[in-house]
């Protein structure tokens, strides 16, 4: 059995540090463990002995008979690596270490914490936490927690950083009738990680949909891959803390100032495939569709309702999410009538104003799902004297077991609507209080649906590159100048070597080696300022493009250096006329290589016109994050405008994502502008800035 299991199936679980004092969290697991279900062995550890709950207390873990495969470590936080240590002496497969006091409280704590790390591998144990509440299987069933309640049984697991939120996820659970399959707290992440609770997951046959609270993924690559093997078996929803642009370090390359912590884990989930959602009602209620409900083939929906203002927002909210409502046919229309109320609105929303009877809903429902040109519904009711709530939500949950196409459930209101809340959850249709999370819980179907059968992302190795040439370069300038950004004729070299294609240049430290190499690029040229602290030479007029003949070579050289030694200018080839983009590239702490592409030239920064993804990246993938951009849309050729060579940008984005997967050395990297000419024409890297902080490695 692969060893992560023994967390949710363990034979015998040790509760280290418990206590016979009710108050005691300690007490708490093993109340838990005992009274919701456990039927393996429990083995309360305490040097005092006793008795909790009529169980024996063993005095020391090496006390504790066969079989044991697991212990919850409770104890002070010094004393943790002793028993960690006594723990792998006994043979103890798993350890969840729910004690706190470690990095959270300083460098002390994460000295300690470190140890933990040690002491689990020398054992080859596995280890949650510390300073997190445990886990629970609801099927098997086991509780390692101290948390009130334990969800009724069901198919959604639950990956939490926080404690915390599991506490207050199952406690909503509770209250609403939705059922977890598993539910991990990993706390500090020092063994077992968010990657590692995603495998806990996969396997699992009770598990239809992961669900995911991040504060910190301690490997952002390991995530991916972890990702990437299960979202087309199983969707994985992720909601993630600490996306503000306060983690944004300062940096000069307009890529590294637009990317930031929240920018790197967006590409991260679009390559390993993760639904993203913005706060915990949006993740639960995803979760709950995606859990009991089937996929739709296609973004067409049907709203049944006995409201009209309620249809109306959930319209409204079905429009931006980008689903239409269904076009009903005059055959389903003639059915509808025969079971629905006098004067009913036949279209779509089908409103059957304020009386219908409950057995109405089934039948409409079974009508309008049997129309080939409906995808999916929404069931929305509004409590009044007339019918009774219990009875729609009965019908409702017959309707839904009737089909194979999805089917939400909304009820507005309160307290009348209690009961049916949880009927319709424990029935595995997923009921919202608000049209608008219901349009969305439905959006989220066809997205996952479109995830799912998207074609396979896997980069594969760009050809022709030069990396030998491209290690000497990065080499010599690391040798002689060590960290920082490469002179321009120098990360241009590095570029070629890569098949980018570069304008031909050459730096001028004098007026005459600046005519030289303007008769061998031939007019017109460009001319461009390379001076110590100069970033961006727009900014203080060291760009002068369409330079015509020597005369005017003379008279901008002249400007550009200013009697300065420490300046030189460089003379570049003219590009072909064509479209101004932007390509970049950054090291991301978490994820490695990020890649950027977007409107180029001066506008950058200001329009913020940008996608990003994970490098290395493939074609498709390229050519998807081009045209998520108004760059990519101007460039397809928009309102009649002349298309531009997609192609050649595609070709470009593979090679700059290919270099840097490379080369780590590379902290960041500019080619702005990328000027990309008419389809077929190529795409020119114009000015290519590259910085590096460490020496390249080959």
């Amino acid at each position: 059995m692969n060893q992560l299991n023994y967390f949710f199936n363990p034979q015998g679980v040790a509760i280290i540090g418990a206590s016979s004092n009710p108050v005691k969290l300690s007490y708490g697991v093993v109340k838990n463990l005992k009274e919701h279900g456990y039927q393996g062995p429990i083995y309360p550890v305490n040097p005092k002995g006793g008795e909790i709950l009529g169980q024996t207390v063993y005095t020391s873990i090496s006390e504790v008979p066969d079989p044991v495969e697991l212990a919850v470590i409770m104890v002070f936080a010094p004393l943790v690596p002793q028993v960690m240590e006594e723990c792998g002496q006994r043979g103890i497969k798993n350890v969840i270490v729910v004690t706190g006091g470690f990095k959270e409280t300083g460098p002390e704590g994460a000295q300690l914490e470190l140890s933990l790390k040690d002491i689990a591998k020398k054992h080859n144990m596995r280890m949650i936490g510390p300073n997190c509440v445990g886990v629970m299987d609801t099927h098997l069933p086991l509780d390692t927690t101290f948390i009130t309640y334990m969800p009724d049984a069901g198919h959604i697991a639950f990956v939490s950083h926080s404690g915390a939120i599991c506490g207050g996820t199952t406690d909503w659970a509770e209250s609403v009738g939705v059922g977890y399959s598993r539910i991990a707290s990993l706390g500090n992440q020092v063994d077992v990680d968010i990657a590692d609770g995603i495998r806990m997951m996969q396997d699992d046959e009770n598990t239809h949909v992961i669900s995911i609270y991040a504060e910190g993924l301690p490997d952002g690559r390991r995530f991916v891959e972890a990702a990437s093997e299960v979202y087309r078996k199983k969707p994985i929803v992720m909601l993630k803390a600490g996306l503000t642009a306060a983690g944004t370090r300062a940096v000069a390359s307009h890529t590294g100032a637009l990317a930031g912590s929240g920018r790197a884990y967006y590409a991260a989930c679009q390559r390993a495939g993760v639904l993203i959602v913005d706060s915990l009602q949006e993740q639960n209620d995803l979760a709950m569709a995606l859990a009991n409900q089937s996929l739709p083939q296609g973004n067409r929906v049907v709203l049944i309702t006995n409201a009209g203002g309620p249809a109306a927002l959930a319209a409204d909210e079905l429009d931006k999410q980008g689903l239409k409502l269904a076009n009903l046919s005059a055959e389903t229309q003639a059915r509808l009538e025969e079971v629905t109320p006098r004067g009913t609105q036949l279209g779509n929303p089908v409103d059957m104003l304020g009386g219908p009877r409950a057995e109405m809903y089934s039948a409409a429902l079974e009508v309008v799902l049997s129309d080939p040109d409906v995808d999916m519904a929404m069931a929305i009711f509004v409590p009044q004297a007339i019918t009774p709530v219990a009875e729609v939500a009965e019908h409702i949950t017959q309707a839904a077991q009737n089909t194979g196409k999805p089917i939400v459930a909304c009820m507005v209101g309160g307290a009348s609507i209690f009961e049916a809340t949880k009927y319709l959850n424990k029935n595995g249709v997923p009921f919202y209080q608000d049209p608008n999370r219901a349009s969305r819980a439905l959006a989220g179907l066809l997205a996952y649906k479109q995830l799912r059968d998207r074609p396979d992302l896997t980069p594969t190795p760009v050809p022709d590159v030069d990396k030998a040439t491209a290690h000497k370069v990065l080499q010599a300038t690391w040798k002689q100048k060590g960290a920082g950004f490469l002179d321009a004729e120098t990360a241009a070299q590095v570029a070629a070597a890569y098949g980018i294609h570069i304008p031909f240049s050459g730096i001028a430290t004098n007026v005459e080696e600046a005519l030289q190499l303007a008769g061998k690029a031939g007019f017109p040229i460009a001319m461009k300022l390379i001076a110590p602290g100069v970033v961006h030479k727009a900014d203080v007029g060291g760009i002068a493009l369409n330079i015509q003949s020597a005369e005017e070579v003379r008279e901008t050289f002249s400007k550009m250096v200013a009697g300065n030694e420490d300046r030189q200018v460089m003379i570049q080839q003219m590009a072909p006329r064509g479209q101004e983009v932007i390509l970049g590239a950054q090291q991301d702490a978490q994820f490695g290589p990020l890649l950027m592409f977007g409107m180029g030239g001066i506008y950058v920064e200001v329009l913020k016109d940008v996608a990003f993804r994970l490098a290395p990246l493939c074609e498709v993938d390229a050519r998807e994050m081009i045209a998520e951009t108004a760059a990519g849309k101007i460039m397809a050729g928009v309102r009649g405008q002349t298309p531009g060579d997609i192609a050649a940008a595609v070709e470009t984005l593979r090679r700059v994502g290919q270099l840097v997967h490379d080369f780590p050395c590379i902290s960041e990297l500019d080619i702005n502008p990328l000027i990309v000419g008419e389809d077929g024409k190529g795409a020119w890297a114009v000015d290519v800035r590259i910085a590096i902080t460490q020496e390249p490695q080959i």
